[in-house]
């Protein structure tokens, strides 16, 4: 049957073999990333497939894409498209795209059905803007031809990089996933009651294995941790364990999160130092605590010197019961010390308010990618990193304005909207792109801000269920094993 594609331009590569890349990306920024590892590349080479890639329109110039960023794809006209055609059917499950400049502002994939009577392209992938560097992570697809087209951009663009992997499932039991809880929500028991608005239902218990309570405690001038006014310490301490119990068998780390706007620091961590490890660990192990969540908004140059101290001091204390230390940081003006970096279990990333061009808090260039490779170079281990998701929205003149994602009038029509009504969120693939990517860096986990903003874990477009989802894709973790024990006569 005779196939007819309505698109502007159709740059047609014909793969003449199948080709291993270890090529790292060459460019600028956080742009310089490598191929995901041990991952082949079923996409194109200039060396392999230039002679045969063809022109069916009149697109201005073009090259075959490939690793070598001197070769590119570039477009006649804001809308265009390119399909690549393997040489036989390959699975796949990731594309890297990168562009040269920031022109593209939507795009989308799909593969080619074809069967007798029922031929067309099927979309299985939709995102907003390419940049420097965008990673497109979903279920496994099989066939032989793969298109990308872009249907808005500001101008022409120029593609960089098309890269095809099918990426291995990793073994990580240990990957974390944390959630930040309020207190009033905890002690009211909200979350509990499957008819409040704040309810976390048990699929809840079956995708977060990390809680950090907000407001559990903060300092005062002279080293000791208060208790929030209008909860009690028994009314702390019964909360905490009504969540634990909330958990049943399952696992659960709960971290209490100390702020800093009841004291001045510099005095707490100078004529105070001793005291406030001291109290920090009685105070975790009054309240059936398993670790301490610093959330310091912000330090001064001077004064990152004394928190550091601080870290290296308490993580000596915080060893000798087994108890954890977190804390939560920005992108920038982050001046902790190396000892200290090294004395921290982990870190939350809060990749999201951090405003591109296009008005997105949390896009995958500024949210997920540049804030990881921000901390890389710090000195912290992928390990220690929980990747920050956002799961309300900012609007795009960068207000103050707070929406949350089930908020009636911004929750997506569809799992690959990002945005809506003005305003930029996270939306399902979103999600689901940044959790494959950190499982893809071997990082720690995933922090959520916060569940109790998604929609019901029952509804499909719940992001809470993306990530899980994207969990359950790329790691072993609930692959079931088949038993092949002999049975037993």
């Amino acid at each position: 049957m005779k196939r007819k594609i309505i698109i502007s331009v159709i740059i047609i590569v014909l793969c003449a073999a199948l080709l291993i890349s270890s090529t790292a990306f060459a460019g600028s920024g956080y742009a310089d990333l490598p191929a995901p590892a041990g991952a082949q590349n079923l996409a194109v080479t200039q060396y392999e497939c230039a002679e045969n890639a063809k022109g069916v329109s009149n697109a201005n110039t073009y090259k075959a894409v490939d690793s070598d960023t001197d070769t590119a794809w570039r477009s006649s006209a804001k809308t265009d498209a390119l399909i690549l055609t393997f040489k036989q059917e390959q699975s796949f499950n990731t594309i890297v795209l990168r562009e040269k400049g920031w022109n593209i502002k939507k795009f989308n994939l799909s593969y080619y059905v074809d069967e007798p009577g029922n031929e067309h392209w099927e979309k299985f992938y939709e995102q907003d803007s390419v940049n420097d560097y965008r990673y497109c992570a979903f279920e496994t697809v099989t066939a032989k031809q793969l298109k990308l087209e872009i249907t808005e951009s500001d101008s022409i663009f120029k593609i960089r990089e098309f890269e095809v992997y099918n990426i291995a499932k990793k073994e990580r039991s240990d990957f974390r996933v944390s959630d930040y809880v309020v207190t009033p929500q905890l002690a009211s028991g909200e979350i509990f009651d499957p008819q409040s608005s704040n309810y976390l239902s048990p699929e809840y218990c079956d995708v977060v294995n990390q809680i950090h309570v907000i407001a559990s405690a903060k300092w005062n001038d002279r080293g000791e941790l208060v208790i929030p006014d209008g909860l009690t310490g028994a009314e702390l301490k019964d909360s905490v364990q009504r969540l634990r119990n909330y958990y049943g068998e399952k696992d659960v780390e709960i971290f209490a999160t100390v702020f800093f706007n009841a004291c001045d620091p510099n005095i707490v961590m100078t004529q105070y130092k001793d005291a406030v490890v001291t109290n920090t660990v009685d105070f975790l192990l009054e309240y059936g605590f398993d670790g301490v969540s610093y959330d310091w908004e912000y330090p001064n140059k001077e004064q990152w010197d004394m928190f550091s101290d601080h870290i290296v001091a308490l993580k000596t204390a915080l060893s000798e019961y087994d108890l954890k230390m977190s804390c939560a940081v920005c992108p920038w003006n982050f001046y902790m010390r190396e000892d200290a970096i090294q004395a921290l279990d982990q870190i939350e990333i809060m990749s999201y308010d951090l405003f591109d061009e296009n008005g997105n808090h949390s896009s995958f260039a500024g949210g997920a990618v540049q804030p990881v490779q921000y901390f890389l170079e710090k000195g912290f281990r992928p390990e220690q990193i929980n990747l920050g998701l956002p799961f309300y929205a900012r609007p795009d003149d960068g207000g103050g304005i707070w929406i949350n994602y089930d908020d009636p009038g911004y929750t997506p029509s569809d799992r690959f909207q990002n945005y809506s009504n003005g305003m930029w969120f996270s939306g399902t693939q979103m999600t689901f792109d940044k959790t494959a990517y950190g499982i893809e860096n071997d990082l720690g986990g995933m922090m959520i801000f916060t569940a109790t903003e998604d929609i019901p874990y029952s509804e499909d477009n719940s992001l809470l269920k993306s990530l899980k989802y994207a969990i359950s894709s790329r790691t072993t973790i609930d692959d079931k094993q088949e038993d092949t024990r002999d049975e037993i006569q």
